[in-house]
C-alpha cells in the first residue's frame, strides 16, 4: 500500500472514536478487482484506522485534506469557477493515468458552495472510469444540521466518528436535488437514512 497524503495542517493526533455501523460500506467493496491495484481517494485526514484497513489490499491511498484547505483559504469562495477548478486538480495532484477506483468524500461536499462544488466534480472527473464508487454523507433535507465530525473506516462494515478538532467552518448542506445537479461527475446508487437525518449514501461514476 502506498499512501500519498497532501494534508495542509496536520493537527494532534485524532482524538478517541466512536463506532457506526454501516449497510452500505459492504457494497462499496462488492465486487472489486482484488488482483489488480486499488486507487483510492479520500477527502479527509489520514485517519489511522483507515490506512490500516486498506493496508490488506494492493492500493494507493491519496489522502487530500480539504477541511484544512477551506480552513486555509486554499479554495477562494470569490474565485472563477474555471479557477477553483485548476485548484483543485492542484491540489489533487494525480499523476497521468491514474483511474480513481472508491472515493472517500464523507460529508465534506457540503462545506462547498454551488460553484466550488461544480469546480470539484469538474476536476474529478478526468480521474474517473466506469467502475468507479463513491461513498458519501448526503442530508435528508437542507434543514438538517451539519455536526462537526470527521469520519473513517474499521472495516467493511464499520465507520469510525469523531469530533473534529477545529473550529467548525460555515457549511451548507445540500439536498439531493442540488447534489444531483450540482456534483454531475457522480450519481447515487443507493441511500440510507440515518437517525441524526443524514443519509449514508453510495455513488457511482456518471461516464
Amino acid at each position: 500500500m502506498n499512501l500519498a497524503a497532501r494534508d495542509q495542517a496536520r493537527g494532534p493526533e485524532p482524538p478517541q472514536s466512536s463506532r457506526q455501523s454501516s449497510k452500505l460500506l459492504p457494497v462499496l467493496f462488492d465486487n472489486l478487482d482484488y488482483h489488480r491495484r486499488l486507487t483510492v481517494l479520500d477527502l479527509g485526514r489520514a485517519m489511522p484506522e483507515t490506512v490500516e484497513f486498506f493496508s490488506q489490499f494492493r492500493c494507493r491511498i491519496h489522502v487530500v485534506d480539504v477541511y484544512s484547505e477551506l480552513q486555509s483559504g486554499g479554495l477562494d469562495r470569490s474565485a472563477s469557477g474555471k479557477t477553483l477548478q485548476r485548484q483543485f486538480q492542484e491540489l489533487f495532484g494525480f499523476e497521468p493515468g491514474t483511474g480513481l477506483d472508491i472515493c472517500l468524500l464523507w460529508d465534506l461536499p457540503h462545506y462547498f458552495d454551488e460553484k466550488q462544488l461544480r469546480a470539484f466534480s469538474s476536476a474529478l472527473w478526468p480521474w474517473l472510469h466506469a467502475r468507479t464508487k463513491a461513498h458519501i454523507f448526503g442530508v435528508h433535507s437542507a434543514a438538517t444540521m451539519l455536526l462537526n465530525r470527521e469520519y473513517g473506516i474499521v472495516n467493511e462494515q464499520t465507520l469510525s466518528v469523531r469530533q473534529r478538532a477545529a473550529a467548525q467552518l460555515k457549511n451548507s448542506p445540500h439536498p439531493p436535488s442540488f447534489m444531483n445537479e450540482w456534483l454531475t461527475c457522480l450519481t447515487t446508487s443507493r441511500g440510507v437514512l440515518l437517525p441524526d437525518g443524514k443519509v449514508e449514501t453510495l455513488m457511482h461514476s456518471t461516464i
